[in-house]
């Protein structure tokens, strides 16, 4: 009987399109794994906005606690997604929740969700019938992937564990494009700390050079947290071009240059003392409203920098440090504010590169009268290298001007 069902729904569909839903189904395959492996040769700006809610009891609606987001290059490397921040030089292989160690993280949406389902065998498929969508017809197919073989991996612990998934996808039987495609887990390992997670994309071809390549048009992974708290994380590509041959990609690097991009003319190390006060400009605006974890910051020396007793120059005042924004969040709960979190990580003067490391404290009363959250992951001190300033919410986004002061206090380079 199932048989039967199959084969007349397969009959029906290739009477509406010309098409057999078995022979689409074994093209586009052919086509999607040649898409997935072929992003080796490309490098795209992914932007992750998260979104994170709190269901106060079952069945009830979710409360918008905060928004976040944050910016990477993304690359595709053996079918390994690579990430590193935007301009630097280099990709880094540490997982990308070691770049971003903030909030839910996640990798698939660029190329590996595709290679891990239409270039794995074990994957099982199943069509489902045709669906309409703006005057055309499309092909709907199920699939599972069994957990032997899965490349679905979720960290628990210091860990990874792989664990089964399944989900939809649509096909144009006529361009034989991937529409839309679906990714969903509830088998999640114990320790893993949430509950399950889905993800939807939809794809489109985007030029590239000379080339139409397939990429998502739009992404959103959904997790459902323990504590009945959610997430939501959409993620946009933009600023594709080809992976050229002089970038590199790097297996360890050390935490004070996170990858960063930094003049050539010469390099020195000034020692400098904890605890000296520097007064820094921001050299352009940080608005709220586009910036993200990851953008570059650079900020002007407004005051030369000398060593106690010896009145010795260190730092001459115009010197730039440059790095990176470290945090940018919306919170709406329990008091509306916004907060921006930024890191230097070395500093530009008179064609000389050297590591520099500062804290800039927000203000105590401000941080206790909004309820902020100052906590960040990672090992260390939570503020270890680090300026976080809190701003009163106003008309939905906050704009950090062009020399902008802040006060900061140096730190030991490479402390953290």
């Amino acid at each position: 009987m199932r048989l039967a069902v199959l084969l007349a729904a397969s009959i029906i569909a290739s009477g509406q399109t010309g098409r057999d839903p078995g022979a689409v189904l074994d093209a586009s395959r052919d086509r999607l794994r040649e898409a997935a492996r072929s992003l080796d040769n490309y490098v795209c700006i992914e932007t992750l906005d998260r979104s994170y809610y709190q269901r106060v009891e079952t069945g009830g609606a979710a409360r918008l606690e905060f928004t976040d987001r944050a910016r990477l290059e993304v690359t595709v490397s053996h079918g390994r997604e690579l990430h590193s921040w935007p301009g630097a030089t280099r990709f880094d292989a540490r997982d990308v929740d070691e770049l971003i160690r903030d909030g839910p993280v996640s990798t698939g949406a660029f190329g590996a969700y595709l290679a891990g389902v239409f270039d794995q065998p074990a994957v099982a498929f199943q069509y489902a019938g045709a669906i309409p969508a703006d005057g055309r017809t499309l092909f709907e197919y199920r699939y599972q992937a069994p957990l032997a073989g899965s490349r679905f991996l979720v960290r628990v612990g210091a860990g990874w564990l792989p664990t089964a998934y399944e989900g939809q996808f649509r096909i144009d039987p006529e361009s034989l494009d991937l529409e839309q495609f679906t990714i969903r887990t509830s088998q999640v390992p114990p320790g893993a700390g949430f509950l399950e997670a889905g993800a939807t994309l939809d794809y489109q071809r985007v030029a590239i050079g000379a080339s139409q390549v397939l990429l998502p048009r739009h992404s959103q992974l959904e997790i459902r947290l323990e504590g009945g708290r959610e997430t939501r994380n959409a993620v946009a590509f933009s600023g594709c071009r080809e992976y050229r041959a002089e970038s590199e990609i790097v297996f360890e690097a050390p935490p004070e240059t996170e990858n960063s991009a930094a003049p050539r003319a010469g390099r020195g190390r000034v020692a400098l003392p904890i605890g000296l006060p520097v007064a820094l400009a921001l050299e352009a605006p940080i608005d709220t409203a586009s910036a993200a974890a990851g953008d570059p910051v650079a900020a002007r020396v407004l005051k030369s920098i000398r060593r106690p007793g010896s009145g010795e120059e260190l730092i001459p005042a115009g010197a730039v440090a440059r790095g990176r924004i470290r945090r940018v969040e919306h919170h709406l709960l329990p008091r509306e504010y916004f907060l921006v979190a930024v890191s230097f990580n070395r500093v530009e003067m008179q064609g000389i590169v050297s590591p520099f490391v500062a804290r800039s404290a927000p203000d105590p009363e401000l941080a206790r009268d909004l309820g902020a959250n100052l906590g960040m992951q990672g090992t260390g001190l939570s503020f270890w290298g680090v300026g976080t300033f809190l701003f009163r919410a106003g008309r939905g986004r906050t704009a950090i001007p062009a020399g902008f002061v802040s006060q900061w206090f140096t730190l030991a380079a490479g402390g953290r």
